[in-house]
């Protein structure tokens, strides 16, 4: 009896081991249950939204803007001039040299008058010679018409005294614009300054025999300059006399000259159909000089102090010009206004709708929603 009540309680005790370890299996495997990996309670939980890199996002910030159209060519003298010799003569005397400053009428040369003052003595002597032909011309021809009138002498001698009297007039108006040619001659061999300016060049020496027509001197008035640039066609349209242009010269580093379109040609060019557009620039100081390289921008447009951001940033939905704004963990629609497009920077400036300091959203392309869930990256 004390042995079958031993077994007995071995029994009992395996069926209650037996039947937990029943219970631990079934605990852990329930039946058509998939095995999940066990959640940590200290996991940050998923985020449902659009994640942006900082390359996609841009600040919006107060800046000066402008839109405008690039301009380069090279600067000349907007008066300059070559002065030729008005007669042959031999040069004797030179009294300027290549970049001295002259004034206008100041005697730059002298040229040899030795024969221009003995042709106008000989013209002269033609002229008081046909002068006395004329005077006994006038005297003979009144004397026919006294006779004529008396019967004494024909009408044909009449005739004769007043054609005498016609010849003898017109030769000698004909002598005294010789001896005003001459006179004029003899003045050109002095040469003198046409415009204020600089001596840019000069083509003869003391001693040289020059013709008519020869080249003596280079005058270039540097007070203002001008610059020639080629612009395509597509351009000009958007430029106006009188407009503004900002330009930058090779070796003057940042400095800025101003000036203004003072001409557009009315012809493109065969070429390359660009036009040709003309610009002065007041040169006060006379640092500019004739074919110096110059580069700049002729204004349209400028936005002062105005909210700016990149122009990839605009959207157009509808009828209506949006950006999207990261605001508070979430993309917030605006629509706004803008002041200046097409800036030479590539920026765009908003008039209203959009404050300095937000956050828009600048890559194009997105499908994005008012409201949506957004946040930066790693942040």
């Amino acid at each position: 009896m004390r042995r079958l009540a031993k077994i007995g309680l071995g029994v009992l005790a395996l069926a209650v081991i037996g039947g937990g370890g029943l219970y631990l299996f079934k605990a852990r495997q329930p039946a058509n249950a998939v095995a999940t990996a066990p959640v940590s309670p200290t996991a940050a939980p998923r985020f449902e939204g659009l994640e942006f890199s900082p390359a996609d996002l841009a600040e919006a910030r107060t800046a000066d803007l402008r839109r405008a159209v690039r301009l380069s060519g090279s600067l000349q003298p907007f008066n300059q001039t070559v002065i030729r010799a008005e007669v042959a003569a031999v040069v004797e005397e030179i009294r300027v040299r290549p970049g001295e400053r002259v004034k206008k009428g100041q005697l730059l040369a002298k040229l040899d008058t030795a024969d221009l003052a003995a042709k106008l003595r000989e013209k002269q002597s033609n002229l008081d010679s046909a002068r006395s032909t004329l005077s006994l011309a006038e005297i003979n021809r009144n004397k026919a018409v006294t006779l004529t009138q008396r019967g004494v002498k024909s009408q044909t001698a009449l005739d004769e005294a007043e054609n005498a009297w016609r010849t003898a007039r017109a030769n000698v108006a004909a002598l005294e614009q010789q001896v005003a040619m001459a006179r004029k001659a003899l003045n050109d061999a002095a040469i003198y300054a046409p415009i204020d300016g600089l001596v840019a060049e000069r083509f003869v020496n003391p001693g040289e025999r020059v013709a008519v027509d020869a080249r003596l001197f280079s005058i270039a008035d540097l007070d203002v300059m001008e610059m020639e640039a080629l612009v395509p066609a597509r351009d000009v349209p958007q430029l106006r006399i009188g407009q503004p242009v900002v330009l930058r010269v090779e070796g003057f580093g940042d400095r800025l000259f101003e000036g203004h379109i003072e001409r557009i040609n009315p012809t493109a060019q065969s070429g390359s159909r660009s036009i040709p557009v003309y610009i002065l620039l007041r040169n006060g100081d006379l640092s500019l000089r004739g074919g110096m390289f110059g580069s700049g921008e002729a204004i349209l447009a400028e936005a002062a102090n105005t909210v700016a951001i990149p122009a990839e940033a605009l959207r157009r939905e509808d009828t209506e010009t949006v950006v999207y704004v990261l605001q508070d963990g979430r993309l917030q629609r605006r629509a706004v206004t803008v002041a200046i497009d097409q800036t030479t920077d590539g920026r765009v400036g908003i008039a209203s709708g959009l404050a300095a300091g937000e956050t828009v959203i600048s890559t194009p392309g997105l499908r994005l929603n008012d409201g949506l869930a957004a946040r930066v990256a790693g942040r």
